[in-house]
């Protein structure tokens, strides 16, 4: 049955809304450095970016599953009061347990959104029948990540001459008023209410992956292209902090993600042009090179590299959960979405821990360039399905 225009519409008009309070985030770009601050180690101070994936890892399929039986609108409620909680405790902390604590709830945050947020999208476009235009409206509303880490970016070069903790406090601001904002959704008709039996639901969900190679080839190469990439991302503004001044950070990331914003607002048209998989595999390459240019050099332009690949970041997201979404089933759209995510949060607990150890013993640099070799092993399973482009198995989701 076709769900009301209006109201399945009104749900897109404030994911845009909710994605953009949700990452208007000015501590964002001095995380590592204000967790290296407090815990006085790169190794602890990224253990809490880890413990929040761990977190992520651990909760992702039981989100995922609480997704498909309370619905969604539920889910984006509670992952925003979580949200709002985590970085409270960010800003009020005073040694690492607060700080693990934080990064706790800011993990079950990510979860909660993690398979839910791409499967309401879906599911209000399918609503109305529009969801063959699901990577057009996806890349629009994660733009607004960007527009808002971007924004909250730019206030912050002025910000942090406050203080850190200053900086953390105001960023609490946005994430209560998305809590205001995940109240006024409504659930989607589309959604398939799942099986009462939570373990059998899992059960089947990960059968019908196992049974489709094309989505284990998907989910391996994303698990190790989001752990790498991410690890490295959250923590390369220590490694750009000795080259940079700390005020300058703010408005790296505001360019970078200004960048972003434009790659996700086209990446619809990116995509209908050039297909997912070449999209991903010529993100990644430029990534590899560029990067690795940027470490050689080591200079005051290093940033610069790593900041021209930014554009390509949002064409690479929205490929990536399009192919995911066409494979997933309706019964399961939400708990596979978690399995994929479960398997990339596991990379980069792992990932992250490592880049503080090698940091904390080869130097800033040499974390970095570790975090830049990882991420490029996902290069061979794209490259695959790009070979192998043609479906391993008739999946009837496909569009």
């Amino acid at each position: 049955m076709i769900q009301s225009d209006s109201k399945m519409i009104k749900n897109i008009r404030l994911l845009y809304i909710h994605n953009f309070l949700n990452d208007f985030r000015f501590h964002n770009a001095f995380l590592a450095i204000y967790f290296a601050q407090i815990t006085g180690s790169y190794t602890v101070a990224m253990s809490v970016f880890a413990i929040a994936t761990v977190t992520s890892a651990i909760m992702d399929i039981p989100t995922g599953i609480l997704s498909d039986k309370m619905g969604r609108k539920f889910t984006v409620a509670f992952a925003s009061i979580c949200s709002t909680l985590s970085v409270a405790l960010y800003a009020f902390a005073h040694n690492k347990t607060v700080l693990l604590l934080g990064g706790s709830l800011g993990g079950l945050s990510e979860c909660l959104f993690n398979g839910n947020n791409n499967a309401f999208m879906y599911e209000s476009l399918k609503a109305v029948g529009q969801e063959s235009q699901f990577h057009h409206y996806q890349g629009r509303a994660n733009s607004m990540f960007q527009l808002g880490l971007g924004l909250s970016a730019l206030a912050a070069t002025f910000l942090v001459s406050g203080g850190l903790r200053f900086v953390f406090l105001l960023g609490i601001i946005p994430q209560a008023l998305s809590v205001f904002v995940s109240f006024m959704f409504h659930e989607p008709d589309a959604r398939v209410d799942a099986p009462k039996k939570s373990f059998e639901h899992l059960k089947q969900a990960l059968i019908d992956a196992y049974r489709n190679p094309r989505l284990l080839f998907l989910i391996a190469g994303q698990a190790i292209s989001f752990g790498a990439n991410e690890s490295k991302f959250q923590f390369q503004t220590a490694y750009f902090n000795i080259l940079w001044p700390t005020w300058a950070l703010g408005l790296y990331r505001a360019m970078g993600h200004s960048l972003g914003f434009i790659g996700f607002w086209l990446s619809g048209h990116i995509i209908d042009r050039f297909k997912e998989t070449p999209v991903l595999i010529f993100r990644e390459i430029y990534w590899l090179i560029s990067q690795t240019i940027g470490i050689i050099l080591s200079n005051v332009i290093t940033p610069i590299f790593f900041l021209s690949g930014s554009v390509f970041f949002g064409p690479g997201v929205v490929a990536r959960d399009h192919l995911l979404q066409k494979q997933f089933t309706d019964e399961q759209r939400a708990t596979m979405g978690s399995i994929a995510s479960f398997a990339g949060s596991i990379v980069f607990a792992i990932l992250a821990f490592c880049i503080g150890i090698i940091a904390d013993k080869f130097g800033l640099a040499a974390g970095v360039g570790f975090g830049v070799v990882m991420s490029a092993t996902s290069l061979p399973f794209y490259m695959y399905l790009f070979r192998k482009s043609a479906p391993f198995v008739k999946h009837k989701q496909e569009v």
